[in-house]
C-alpha cells in the first residue's frame, strides 16, 4: 500500500512538473514548435495565437511556408530546403507571415535538427521571435537592410566563433563559389583555407581587446587580391560572439601597381586618359603625386598642390568638415570619401568627388594613400536640382494651391498629431469650421476670377486671425475653411471665432446676393476636452461635431456662431 502511495505522488509530482513546463512554453515571450521530416507543424506553443492569429490546432498538419504569401513561401522554402538537406542548426531566418485579418506579422526562425535513437532524421524543434512590433517599423528596416547587405559589391559575411558562416551576401557566396543559403553553417576553412590564419588572428586580438588590421588577401587559384577587414562582434552583455568580414576585390588595383612600377610613363599617359585624377599622399596626408589635370582645373602649381595650400583652393563651407573628415581617416586608416567644392579657373566653383583608400606595409602601418579627384559637377548639380524638386512636390502636397493654406490632407495629418497630444496631456482641443456665406452666388454673380479672389482674401485674413503659432487655418475644401486650436477650451474658442468673424466683416467686401450686403461667414465649433469625453477614440468625432454646430449656424441664418458638443458618431473624416 504504501509503494503504491509513493507512485501515485510521483505521478503527481510528474504531471504538475508537465503543466508547470506547458505553463513556462505557453507563457514564453517566443513561439516553441515543432516540425517533422516534411516540414509539418507537430508542436505548437500558444504564442501562435498571438504571432499568426490561429490557435495551436489551426497550426498542426500545416508547414510554415502556409502562412506567407506566395513568393515569400518560395524564397524561404529553398533557404529552408538546403538547411535541411544538411541537417544544419540555423538562426536569424527573417521572414514574412499573414495573419488571418489581413495584416502582416515580421517574424525571426531560429532551429535545431532531431534526431531519433537510432540517428534518423525526425525534424527541427525552434523559436520564432516577433519583430512586427518593435519601434520604427524594425521588420521592414530589417528587410531593407538584408537587400542592401546582399546585393553590396563587397564580399560580406558573419562568423561565429566556430569559424562557421552565420551570414553570406552575394558577393561573398561568388568568391567562395555556393549559393548565400548554401554557405551558411560550414566552415571558412572548407572553402578559402588561406582565411583561417586571419580569422585566428583577429579571434586572438579580439579577445585582448586589440583591433585587426586591415589585410591584402589572395585566392588560390583564381588569381585575385582581396582588401579584407575584420571586425570583432560582441553581444549585449559585451561578450565577443564573432567577426564580420568584409572582402573587397583589389586585384584590378593590385595589377595598376604592377604596371605602375613596370613603367612610369606608361602610367602618366594612362592616368592623363583616365576621367578620374589620381593622386597619392604619405601616411601624414600630405600629397606627394598628383595629375597634371588638377593644376588645369585649379591653376595651382604643382609645388602650391604638393604643399598644403590645395586646401585654400576648397570651397569655404565645405573645407572645415573636409579637413576634419581626412584628418580622421588619417588615424583609423579609413577610406576617404567626400564631395567638395573646388575653384576652377574656369567655371568658378566645380564640385568634385574625392577618394582615397590607404595601402599597408607588411608591418600593418599605412605606408601610402591612394586616391581620385573625380569632376562631380553636373550630377551634384542635377542632384542638388532633385532635392529642391523634392521639397516643392512636398510642399505642394500638403497646401492648397489657390490659398497657400495647408490643405485638408495636412488637416488630417495636423489633427491626428493634436489629437492624440491632447489626450496624452489631458488639455483642451477645438476644432472650428467656417463657410463662407452664400458664396456660389458670389460666385456665379461676380464670375470665377472674382471668387477665387475672395478666397485669397478670406483665407489671408483667416491666417493673420490666429495670433498662436500652434494655430492652424487650413482649406477644408470649396468655400469651407477649419481651424485647429491645441490647448483652447469652448470659451476661448469662442472669442477665437468671434475675433475671426470680425476681421472677415471688416473686409467689407461687397455681395449683393447676401441678405447682409457683404461677405459674411458662418462658423461651427466643437471643444474636446479629454476628462470630460473618456469614450471619444476617433479625431473626426471632434470634425463631426464642428460641422455640425456650421449647419446648424446656417440653418439658422447664417453669419453667427454655434457650438455642439463632441460625442462619438459615424461619420468619418
Amino acid at each position: 500500500m504504501s509503494d503504491e502511495m509513493k507512485l501515485e505522488s510521483a505521478d503527481g509530482l510528474l504531471l504538475q512538473q508537465m503543466a508547470s513546463l506547458r505553463d513556462i512554453i505557453d507563457n514564453n515571450s517566443d513561439w516553441i514548435w515543432e516540425v517533422d521530416a516534411q516540414g509539418r507543424y507537430v508542436f505548437s506553443s500558444n504564442k501562435c495565437i498571438e504571432f499568426l492569429g490561429v490557435p495551436p490546432e489551426k497550426v498542426l498538419g500545416k508547414t510554415p511556408f502556409d502562412f506567407m504569401p506566395p513568393d515569400e513561401a518560395r524564397r524561404v522554402g529553398e533557404q529552408f530546403a538546403a538547411i535541411v538537406e544538411r541537417r544544419a542548426p540555423f538562426g536569424g531566418l527573417l521572414n514574412r507571415n499573414i495573419r488571418p485579418d489581413g495584416t502582416e506579422v515580421i517574424l525571426e526562425t531560429s532551429g535545431v535538427p532531431l534526431f531519433d535513437d537510432d540517428g534518423n532524421f525526425r525534424g527541427y524543434r525552434g523559436i520564432d521571435r516577433n519583430l512586427t512590433s518593435l519601434d520604427q517599423a524594425p521588420g521592414q528596416r530589417l528587410f531593407q537592410l538584408e537587400t542592401i547587405y546582399s546585393n553590396a559589391p563587397v564580399g560580406l559575411c558573419f562568423i561565429d566563433l566556430q569559424m562557421r558562416y552565420v551570414t553570406v551576401n552575394d558577393a561573398m557566396a561568388t568568391i567562395i563559389g555556393l549559393q548565400p543559403y548554401e554557405a551558411i553553417g560550414r566552415k571558412v576553412g572548407v572553402f578559402l583555407p588561406g582565411l583561417s590564419p586571419l580569422l585566428n588572428n583577429a579571434l586572438e586580438l579580439a579577445q585582448r581587446n586589440e583591433t585587426t588590421p586591415d589585410r591584402e588577401f589572395s585566392v588560390p587559384g583564381k588569381n585575385q587580391v582581396f582588401f579584407v577587414r575584420i571586425k570583432a562582434a560582441y553581444d549585449g552583455q559585451n561578450h565577443l560572439n564573432g567577426l564580420s568580414v568584409a572582402m573587397t576585390d583589389i586585384t584590378s588595383l593590385k595589377r595598376m601597381e604592377r604596371a605602375l612600377r613596370e613603367s612610369q610613363e606608361h602610367y602618366r599617359n594612362m592616368v592623363e586618359l583616365n576621367p578620374q585624377i589620381p593622386w597619392t599622399a604619405d601616411p601624414r596626408g600630405m600629397l606627394n603625386d598628383v595629375s597634371s589635370r588638377f593644376q588645369r582645373i585649379t591653376g595651382m602649381t604643382r609645388q602650391d598642390i604638393l604643399a598644403d595650400k590645395w586646401i585654400q583652393s576648397m570651397h569655404v563651407e565645405d573645407r572645415r568638415a573636409a579637413v576634419q573628415t581626412w584628418e580622421q581617416c588619417l588615424k583609423t586608416g579609413a577610406p576617404l570619401d567626400i564631395e567638395v567644392r573646388f575653384c576652377h579657373v574656369d567655371r568658378g566653383w566645380n564640385w568634385m568627388r574625392i577618394r582615397a583608400a590607404a595601402s599597408y606595409a607588411t608591418d600593418g602601418s599605412i605606408q601610402r594613400w591612394y586616391g581620385t579627384a573625380e569632376d562631380v559637377h553636373e550630377r551634384k548639380l542635377l542632384e542638388l536640382k532633385l532635392v529642391k524638386a523634392n521639397r516643392r512636390l512636398e510642399i505642394q502636397a500638403r497646401t492648397d494651391s489657390l490659398t497657400k493654406l495647408p490643405n485638408r490632407r495636412e488637416f488630417k495629418k495636423v489633427l491626428s498629431h493634436e489629437y492624440m497630444r491632447a489626450k496624452r496631456n489631458r488639455t483642451p482641443l477645438t476644432v472650428v469650421m467656417i463657410d463662407i456665406d452664400y458664396f456660389k452666388h458670389f460666385n456665379d454673380h461676380y464670375g470665377h476670377l472674382s471668387g477665387d479672389a475672395c478666397l485669397r482674401l478670406v483665407a489671408r485674413t483667416l491666417r493673420k486671425s490666429l495670433k498662436r503659432s500652434t494655430d492652424v487655418v487650413t482649406r477644408f475644401g470649396g468655400e469651407e475653411f477649419a481651424a485647429i486650436l491645441p490647448d483652447t477650451d469652448l470659451k476661448g474658442a469662442w472669442i477665437v471665432a468671434q475675433h475671426i468673424m470680425e476681421s472677415i466683416e471688416s473686409l467689407g467686401i461687397k455681395h449683393s446676393f447676401s441678405e447682409f450686403n457683404r461677405v459674411t461667414i458662418s462658423q461651427g465649433i466643437a471643444t474636446y476636452m479629454p476628462d470630460q469625453d473618456p469614450g471619444i477614440e476617433d479625431q473626426s468625432d471632434i470634425v463631426s461635431a464642428a460641422d455640425e454646430a456650421l449647419y446648424l449656424s446656417k440653418n439658422n441664418g447664417r453669419n453667427q456662431i454655434n457650438a455642439m458638443p463632441v460625442s462619438v458618431r459615424f461619420n468619418q473624416l
